[in-house]
């Protein structure tokens, strides 16, 4: 069977291959996402869903500026999307709270301050222990204190995924729901797309599938360097006052969400393809939340998730043009950052498509051609 030509394909209902669907409709390209299971039902639907530009891979150099051009992106394009598909994917600016619990750690983060407090978009400064109690009242008042960081952003993550996907159909964006198996290649072009049961031409093929898009190293003859790195989430039920301003300590995260359960993470782990919960991981994310937040010690388990997050051997997301091909592109590897980044790199990814170039800030650091196996 083969079905009709489009403009676009995009391999993988995650959010950045939905987001780039959208994008790239917008400007009135005929678009089909190809996607094995249901939009958002790997890593971009069971994200923590907070947005930190200050904090991991690639920071501060070479992307802040994409980190923060992200986050400004994500509060406008929350708007576009619920008016252009209904669903609001409760984007909102909160704050967050870095604790420290030794010298060593109050050390470290003067040091990032010296940078972090020149960011202008964001408010950034420490705080003593009284005063990190004072914001957030739940906070362990053994800490030595603390980073206060005004003006981040959240999403309930599949929403958020949901929201684009929505956005994208309502203007003409189609999902099939199938696995793709390979590509249609001639002398340096991608014409489309072989899946289970038939295969999809079109003039441009976005490969977007997560950790899965390793896979596609042996479809395209490009190393493309990404792994999974697993990561579980809790969600708990407690009597004591909901946590308002989030907490943050050696990668470990505690907020109230919307939801009114109080979400505790995460886990780094490298165990392949696994994407079973663990009775170990729920024990190291309860060690790092009763750190934060002792008196959350009889909160009750509501719900334990997991998920494999793309991440790419150097760290930093892979967008851009698949070395040797002229219509081919990627987008994948944002590993622990991926809903901030979602933005960035599906515009990014559009505007090479669409444009041949992009005025995204950092962009040119995340070029596939980077990896010299490509």
């Amino acid at each position: 069977m083969v079905n009709a030509t489009r403009d676009a394909i995009v391999v993988g209902g995650g959010i950045v291959g939905c987001l780039t669907a959208y994008l790239l409709a917008r400007r009135g390209m005929k678009v089909t996402i190809l996607e094995k299971d249901s939009v958002g039902s790997h890593a971009s639907g069971f994200a923590f869903g907070e947005m930190g530009p200050l904090d991991g891979a690639g920071l501060p150099e070479p992307l802040l500026d994409f980190s923060i051009w992200s986050l400004q992106r994500h509060g406008t394009l929350a708007g576009e999307m619920r008016e252009a598909g209904g669903v609001d994917n409760q984007f909102q600016v909160c704050n967050r709270l870095k604790l420290a619990f030794d010298e060593e750690e109050v050390r470290a983060y003067h040091e990032d301050l010296k940078w972090q407090s020149q960011v202008r978009e964001l408010g950034v400064e420490w705080l003593k222990p009284e005063e990190v109690v004072k914001i957030e009242p739940m906070t362990n008042p053994e800490c030595l204190g603390g980073v206060y960081v005004q003006g981040v952003g959240a999403v309930e993550p599949y929403r958020h995924n949901l929201a684009a996907a929505q956005a994208g159909e309502n203007i003409g964006v189609t999902l099939l729901q199938r696995q793709a198996t390979g590509l249609i290649t001639e002398a340096g072009r991608c014409l489309g797309v072989t899946y289970d049961g038939g295969r999809l031409e079109a003039g441009v093929v976005v490969l977007a599938m997560g950790p899965w898009t390793q896979q596609a190293s042996t479809w395209c003859g490009v190393d493309i360097p990404i792994s999974p790195l697993k990561g579980q989430i809790l969600r708990l039920q407690h009597s004591s006052r909901p946590i308002k301003t989030s907490l943050h300590w050696l990668g470990n995260y505690v907020v109230t969400k919307s939801d009114g359960l109080t979400w505790a993470g995460t886990t780094e782990e490298e165990a392949g393809f696994d994407e079973e919960t663990t009775h170990g991981a729920r024990d190291e994310i309860m060690g790092g939340l009763l750190t934060m937040a002792p008196s959350l010690s009889e909160a009750q388990l509501v719900q334990q998730t997991a998920c494999l997050r793309p991440l790419s051997s150097d760290g930093l997301p892979i967008v851009g043009k698949a070395p040797g091909w002229q219509n081919l592109y990627l987008g994948t590897g944002a590993g622990r950052k991926g809903i901030l980044w979602s933005v960035g790199m599906s515009q990014g990814l559009a505007d090479l498509i669409v444009s041949g170039s992009s005025q995204v800030p950092g962009l040119e650091f995340l070029d596939p051609a980077r990896f010299k196996g490509g």
